[in-house]
């Protein structure tokens, strides 16, 4: 008597399939880890460029209703300026110039961000800068 024996088909993936499937999951992440990076970096930077300007417009606004410069950033708070969150100045320093002239020199930096920007208002103009 001769037994038949039939094929059994089992339905799923070899480990091969599973692995080259890992594999590429792996090189897709690894390509956009760091853009991810850079652009959190990019949109942070953008953050803290934006709050100078608007300082700077803040600045002016206290200048008008006061008649002088606010002296510390506690005094720009004051008058209702808001830093977008993770964003702080890291210098407010109101300068006076041998012509007597006021200056402001301000630094902001994000939290998450290596970047640190600068103004010197209205010395420089408004050119937000890189601080090196």
């Amino acid at each position: 008597m001769r037994v038949c024996e039939k094929a059994i088909k089992v339905k799923g993936f070899s480990l091969i399939e599973l692995l080259l499937v890992v594999a590429v999951i792996v090189v897709l992440a690894a390509l956009a880890i760091p853009n991810y990076s850079a652009s959190r970096i990019a949109a942070d930077d953008a953050t803290s460029k934006s709050d100078l300007r608007n300082a700077i417009t803040s600045i002016e606004f206290y200048h008008v209703r006061n008649g002088t410069y606010p002296a510390t950033s506690s005094d720009l708070f004051s008058s209702g300026f808001n830093l977008s969150p993770g964003v702080s100045f890291t210098k407010y320093d109101l300068q006076t110039e041998s012509d007597g002239s006021k200056n402001i020199h301000m630094h902001v930096q994000h939290a998450d961000s290596p970047n640190a920007w600068h103004v010197n208002y209205p010395k420089e103009g408004t050119e937000v800068e890189i601080r090196d």
